[in-house]
């Protein structure tokens, strides 16, 4: 069902997005030891683009996450009304930082390097490309275009496209850094002021991985058809409390993980 937007939803979406780019910022800045003043080896935005990069991810993974959260948990129903605002956004940020990464970053990604033959930038700009798409038919005239059914189709599998696409970016580009940093720590440079705090990318990622474990659920244990016919309303009462079991003992397990790895060079 298309819901038009108001101008609440939209400021209210812009505040979530700004307070996580905020965070993810400032905490890049206390682990980098910098913010725009980066080192003669690296870009101006290198650091602002890793914050507006994190932050598109985790707003693109919650709206993944809005449908399950509703349909577990009936107080917050009123949340699925600001889910395409949010995804708007969200996409908003990611554009951004594709343009950022292929213009403003010649040091550390030079454009010669920057080829579609490999997996993690074919998926990041494939991802970036589905996104923009699916801003361009999120408005009421699109649905009298394709129709409500084909609308609503391309929206539902548009956004599992993306963020499948999303996560084999972010492994890809990270998985290296992430295990070096899990195993070995790493050293002070001047591009890292403190080398034991955790790569936010790290968090994100795990978010992003749990959020698909919840839909990976879903397809297989509410969804009819695996989801294809967009039909989740015949879960039955205990389907629903089932639902809220897996969803609460996932993030439980998400919760102490990422506990685990906050404390990775203070506790073991």
């Amino acid at each position: 069902m298309h819901k038009p937007s108001g101008g609440r939803d939209y400021l209210i979406s812009l505040l979530l997005a700004s307070s996580v780019t905020v965070f993810f910022g400032f905490y890049l800045f206390i682990r980098r030891g910098f913010l725009f003043d980066a080192p003669v080896t690296m870009d101006t935005l290198y650091v602002p683009n890793k914050a507006l990069a994190n932050a598109g991810v985790m707003l693109i993974a919650f709206i993944f996450l809005l449908g399950p959260i509703v349909r577990y948990f009936d107080r917050f129903d009123k949340w699925l009304g600001y889910r395409k605002e949010i995804g708007i956004v969200g996409t908003f940020l990611l554009v951004l930082h594709g343009i950022i990464t292929y213009f403003y970053l010649p040091l550390k990604v030079p454009q010669e390097e920057l080829d579609l033959d490999d997996l993690d930038i074919l998926a990041g700009v494939l991802g970036a490309a589905i996104l923009t798409f699916l801003f361009v038919i999120s408005f009421k005239k699109a649905i009298s275009i394709f129709g409500a059914k084909k609308w609503w189709f391309l929206h539902r599998w548009g956004l599992r496209t993306v963020i499948l696409l999303t996560a084999i970016h972010v492994v890809l580009l990270k998985w290296e850094g992430w295990w070096k940093w899990i195993t070995v720590g790493g050293n002070v440079t001047p591009s890292v002021a403190h080398p034991l705090m955790v790569p936010i990318s790290l968090l994100v990622g795990l978010f992003l991985f749990w959020v698909i474990l919840i839909r990976f659920y879903e397809v297989f244990f509410i969804y009819e058809n695996f989801g294809f016919t967009g039909n989740e309303g015949t879960q039955t009462p205990e389907d629903k409390i089932r639902g809220q079991k897996f969803f609460l003992g996932s993030f439980w397990v998400f919760v102490l993980l990422s506990l685990v790895i906050l404390t990775r060079f203070v506790l073991w």
